[in-house]
């Protein structure tokens, strides 16, 4: 009886050899790729939430607020010349108020829209705003900047309305500025000028 016993235990003691099959593989394999694969996933997720693009794909594709992706100017800088054509896609235009087809003498504005830009450096003088448009009109218009106050387009010449803004309203902190102009009628505006007053 005693010796029956010591080879129980002994049995025992060779039973408890893990065993690898082919099944315990097979699962194991699968267990890693899922948690692979979510982890991955969880990345993409955190992407999504968090992209880090540049400025002109941020406006046109992800917030969509400009109405032409600036491909070549990525983070929106305005012409060193100061002055833009409005008969070409420029990526500076809103996607609201702006028409998306312009003709051989400008774009069209219907009430409000928006210029979005940014600046090499922060202004220190005041900002000047002037339009060119292809037909005077008599109805006011209004721009502001960064949200801050509307200020009044004054008549420069016939056919051109022009204001100056602070330099204050010129916010620092901000990664993408923008001008709004408001009007009761419509505009058909030739260039848009955006230049630092030299004083």
């Amino acid at each position: 009886m005693l010796l029956s016993m010591s080879a129980q235990r002994f049995d025992l003691k060779e039973n408890t050899k893990p065993k690898v099959s082919g099944k315990g593989v097979y699962r194991l394999a699968i267990f890693v790729f899922l948690a692979l694969l979510s982890m991955y996933y969880l990345w993409v997720l955190y992407l999504a939430a968090h992209p880090q693009v540049n400025t002109a794909y941020r406006t046109y594709y992800i917030d969509k607020q400009t109405l032409y992706w600036a491909k070549d100017n990525t983070q929106l800088f305005w012409p060193d010349s100061g002055v833009i054509d409005t008969s070409e896609n420029q990526p500076f235009f809103g996607r609201k108020g702006w028409a998306v087809k312009s003709d051989s003498h400008g774009r069209e504005l219907v009430h409000n829209g928006n210029v979005f830009f940014n600046l090499g450096a922060a202004p220190i003088h005041s900002i000047r705003v002037k339009l060119s448009l292809t037909h005077s009109i008599t109805e006011p218009v209004y721009v502001s900047l960064d949200g801050h106050k509307q200020v009044r387009l004054l008549p420069h010449d016939l056919n051109a309305l022009e204001a100056t803004l602070p330099a204050s309203q010129y916010s620092k902190g901000v990664s993408l500025h923008q001008i709004q102009l408001e009007t009761p009628a419509s505009l058909n505006v030739n260039q848009i000028s955006i230049t630092e007053v030299a004083q």
